[in-house]
């Protein structure tokens, strides 16, 4: 378990990653483009697609690692008032409810992938792509969301930074 628990951080972490770059190359490209437009007319071609894309899949790849480093938002004022007992019962309940949401949520966008892939279609716009690109992050994220919410289920040693969950 230790072995694929730590294969999961590193795959995790690596998606992270290319989140990171995604995000940071839109953060580069985008003032490229308004400068382009403002100085000499010109647009970078299919930069607000690309953006749209990246983006979508930066926040789907990154989800992962947040919910591994216990970073997402928690809302902790009506948690601070239970007991550490109350509390273990809860995050159990909702590290449950988000194992079943997460599977649904990829066995359905696994689903749309091959849907798009049988049908071939594309996603038309400045440039064109096949739509079933659009879904391989989210069917990843979804995957990888629902291994997270498992492995959290089974590593209740060490407490989380937030009070409740």
């Amino acid at each position: 378990m230790a072995r694929f628990s730590a294969t999961f951080d590193l795959t995790v972490t690596g998606l992270a990653l290319v989140a990171g770059v995604i995000l940071g190359a839109v953060a580069v490209a985008i003032p490229i483009d308004v400068a382009l437009r403002a100085c000499c007319s010109r647009a970078v071609y299919g930069l607000g697609d690309l953006t749209e894309h990246g983006i979508a899949a930066a926040t789907f790849l990154g989800a992962p690692w947040v919910l591994r480093k216990n970073a997402h938002v928690a809302i902790d004022i009506a948690t601070v008032v239970l007991s550490d007992q109350a509390r273990r019962r809860l995050a159990i309940g909702v590290d449950l409810l988000g194992a079943a949401i997460s599977a649904l949520y990829f066995w359905y966008t696994l689903q749309a992938l091959w849907i798009a892939v049988g049908r071939g279609s594309m996603v038309r716009g400045i440039i064109v792509i096949p739509e079933w690109l659009t879904f391989v992050a989210p069917v990843m994220c979804g995957a990888l969301l629902t291994v997270g919410f498992v492995l959290r289920l089974g590593d209740r040693s060490q407490p989380r930074d937030t009070p409740g969950l």
